[in-house]
């Protein structure tokens, strides 16, 4: 009886932690929105900029801003936007190696010994053109930053 009730409780526990943890990852997980909820504005800017993106599944990353992902000439893009204006905030798109600066790649090559480069990335925003970088090193993922002609500008570890 013992046994019994012990397995019971080890079950019950097992249990409650899935749910828990099914239920939190639904939480963070991004979920699509209603097409008819994103601002005209987003629309057409959207539309302007990206004529040939098809179809884009448009989520909410956080409060007040979307986002949509979508291949683009053999790259994954990402563009976000404020949503209660409908003001482009951000388009970052993944490169290839070859398609990052030059001075940033011997930077990342003489600075990062022992982490991993995950991607490579073009972020443009109102201010311009930006690079940065995503290299895991024991475990941990940091965002090396470089300017448009590939300087070095910081390293930000991420949460």
């Amino acid at each position: 009886m013992k046994k019994l009730c012990s397995g019971f409780l080890v079950l019950s526990f097992s249990l409650f932690t899935l749910i828990v943890t099914l239920s939190s990852s639904k939480c963070i997980a991004q979920l699509p929105i209603d097409n008819k909820l994103i601002p005209e504005t987003v629309k057409k800017h959207f539309a302007e900029r990206f004529p040939t993106a098809g179809a884009v599944v448009w989520t909410q990353p956080s409060p007040g801003f979307l986002e949509t992902t979508f291949p683009l000439n053999k790259h994954s893009v990402t563009v976000m936007y404020a949503m209660a204006m409908g003001d482009w905030i951000s388009t970052d798109t993944k490169l290839k190696p070859e398609e990052f600066p030059a001075a940033a790649i011997t930077y990342l090559t003489s600075n990062t010994s022992g982490g991993k480069i995950t991607g490579y990335y073009k972020s443009e925003t109102r201010k311009g053109i930006d690079y940065y970088s995503l290299v895991r090193n024991t475990g941990r993922i940091f965002t090396y930053s470089f300017d448009a002609d590939g300087n070095f500008v910081s390293k930000v570890e991420e949460e």
